[in-house]
C-alpha cells in the first residue's frame, strides 16, 4: 500500500533550513497496524503529514496504492486524501456547534455523487460502529473527550477508508477513554483495517504490531512488537 524511498523534508524560513526527514525507506502492506514513534522534533508528525497528503517532499519516492506522489496535481491529492484515507486527530477537530450526524457527514459533502438518503445511511452505520446511536443528533461541543475522539474514529470511517492515520489519538484523553479508542482501532484492524498511528505512549503502541522508532528525522528502528495477550487484557481492565 505505502513504499517509501530516501523520502525527504526540508523546510526553509528566513534563509535557515531544517531537515526534518533526511531519508526514510520502509513500506507498509494493506492491513497493517503501525505504530510510528520518536521523541519531540524528531520528525515523526511530519512523516504522519506526507504519508497522509497534507504536505508533500521535498526529496525521495513516495507511492501510495500505486500511485507516485511525486506526480499527482493538488486536486488529485485531495481527491485521494478524501476518498482513501480517514484522519483521527488528538485535538478531535470537530464543529462544536454541529451535532454529531453533522460531523461525521462532512467527508461526505465532498462526494457528490452519494445520495441523501445513501449519506445518512452511511453515516448512522459509522456512529453505531463506536456506540454512539443515541447521541446521533447531539451537539458534538457537549460531549465528553472520549465520545468526541469517538464521533471523529466515525467521521474517519464514513467513506470506507483504505487506511486511516491516527495521530495521538489517546493524548487528550483519561485512561478509560483511551483504552475505549485503543479498543475501536484494535477491533478495526482485526477486521482488515490498515491503521497508522503517532503515539508518544508506549502502552498505546502495543497495540501496533510494527513500530517504526524516528529520530532527527532519521529511521532508527522498525521492528515488529512483542506482546503478549496479557498486554491487551491488562489494558482493557
Amino acid at each position: 500500500m505505502i513504499h517509501l524511498h530516501n523520502l525527504e523534508k526540508t523546510y526553509s524560513e528566513d534563509g535557515e533550513v531544517t531537515k526534518a526527514l533526511r531519508g526514510i525507506s520502509f513500506d507498509i502492506k494493506k492491513g497493517e497496524f503501525v505504530a510510528i514513534m520518536g521523541p519531540s522534533g524528531s520528525g515523526k508528525s511530519t512523516l504522519l503529514h506526507l504519508l497522509s497528503f497534507l504536505d508533500r517532499p521535498t526529496g525521495g519516492t513516495y507511492v501510495f496504492n500505486n500511485k507516485n506522489v511525486t506526480t499527482l496535481t493538488d486536486f488529485e491529492m485531495a481527491h485521494i486524501r478524501n476518498a482513501e484515507m480517514g484522519f483521527i486527530f488528538q485535538s478531535f477537530n470537530l464543529l462544536s456547534r454541529f451535532s454529531v450526524f453533522e460531523n461525521v457527514a462532512m467527508p461526505l459533502m465532498y462526494s457528490p455523487h452519494v445520495s441523501v438518503t445513501h449519506r445518512k445511511k452511511l453515516v448512522e452505520r459509522a456512529v453505531a460502529s463506536v456506540g454512539l446511536e443515541e447521541k446521533l443528533y447531539s451537539e458534538a461541543g457537549k460531549l465528553s473527550g472520549g465520545q468526541k475522539q469517538r464521533v471523529a474514529i466515525a467521521r474517519a470511517l464514513v467513506n470506507d477508508p483504505d487506511v486511516i492515520f491516527a495521530d495521538e489519538p489517546t493524548g487528550n484523553l483519561d485512561s478509560v477513554s483511551g483504552a475505549q479508542v485503543m479498543g475501536i482501532l484494535h477491533q478495526l484492524h482485526e477486521n482488515g483495517r490498515t491503521v497508522i498511528l503517532v503515539t508518544h505512549e508506549t502502552y498505546t503502541a502495543q497495540f501496533a504490531d510494527r513500530l517504526i522508532h524516528i529520530k532527527d528525522g532519521l529511521l532508527e528502528s522498525d521492528e515488529p512488537i512483542k506482546k503478549s495477550r496479557k498486554t491487551k487484557e491488562e489494558f482493557f481492565k
